[in-house]
């Protein structure tokens, strides 16, 4: 047996006996409780001592909680943030390219494409929104990159139609960006996008961009439509004929913004 367990032991049973026997002197037992008090305070405080441990683990196990939720939240709070600045950033973009002030306020709603036909002259696609959307025919359609769709040309309850720059009947006033030399945007039978009424005299660039000049009360001035692709001089033209890469692939087009 444990030496230390056997004198421990050992003098619980003797201040039991003490406690029993009240004839014993008193200096019998005050040796004794002299001798058994700092033992029972050293176990006394070994209890405290885990007790005290267990509340510090208690307090440390909901402190622990308490932070996690505290690190959803603020996640939850950051990502709210981040989509407001990206929405203020969209339309501080919008209002740059529709030529729109600060001071005036900007409505969009964003459509998705339900159906299309880009083969013809008439070039068009069919959005899932409507009049009950508050859709009116002649709103602008961009694109998620801000370059220019066209404009809303038909207008049922959940559906409109949007006639495309690429359509033979969508003629557009427009300017080159660095030049700012007006022209207009159309549609030859051959299937080609140009830029009409742009003198010999003006010099110009291959992938210059072309962008709306506002002139023609249909779309609001500086949205980008397109990059110049070729620059036809040919002696028995008056104009320079300049073909066009629309910025908008018409082809995989899924979802655009309508400016309200």
């Amino acid at each position: 047996m444990n030496k230390a367990f056997l004198t421990i032991l050992i003098l619980v049973v003797a201040l039991a006996i003490i406690n029993l026997i009240p004839g014993l002197t008193k200096g019998l037992g005050n040796f004794v409780y002299a001798v058994f008090s700092p033992i029972e305070r050293l176990f006394s405080n070994a209890g405290k001592g885990i007790i005290n441990c267990f509340q510090v683990l208690i307090s440390i196990s909901e402190l622990n909680t308490e932070n996690l939720a505290l690190k959803e939240k603020n996640i939850i709070l950051e990502t709210e943030i981040a989509e407001l600045k990206t929405i203020k950033q969209e339309n501080e973009v919008l209002k740059q390219a529709l030529n729109i002030s600060k001071a005036e306020q900007i409505k969009t709603d964003i459509a998705f494409v339900v159906g299309k036909d880009i083969q013809g002259l008439q070039d068009w696609i069919l959005i899932n929104k409507g009049t009950k959307h508050g859709i009116k025919t002649g709103m602008v359609v961009i694109s998620q990159e801000k370059a220019l769709v066209g404009r809303i040309s038909e207008v049922l309850e959940g559906f409109s139609k949007v006639i495309l720059i690429s359509s033979k009947d969508s003629n557009i006033a427009a300017m080159l960006e660095n030049n700012r030399t007006e022209g207009l945007i159309k549609k030859n039978e051959k299937g080609e996008i140009f830029m009409d009424f742009i003198p010999k005299t003006e010099k110009i660039e291959l992938k210059e961009r072309i962008i709306t000049s506002g002139t023609d009360n249909l779309y609001a001035k500086g949205i980008f439509i397109g990059t110049i692709e070729t620059i036809d001089q040919s002696d028995n033209q008056i104009f320079q004929k300049i073909t066009i890469t629309p910025a908008v692939n018409f082809s995989k087009l899924e979802q655009v913004i309508i400016i309200k």
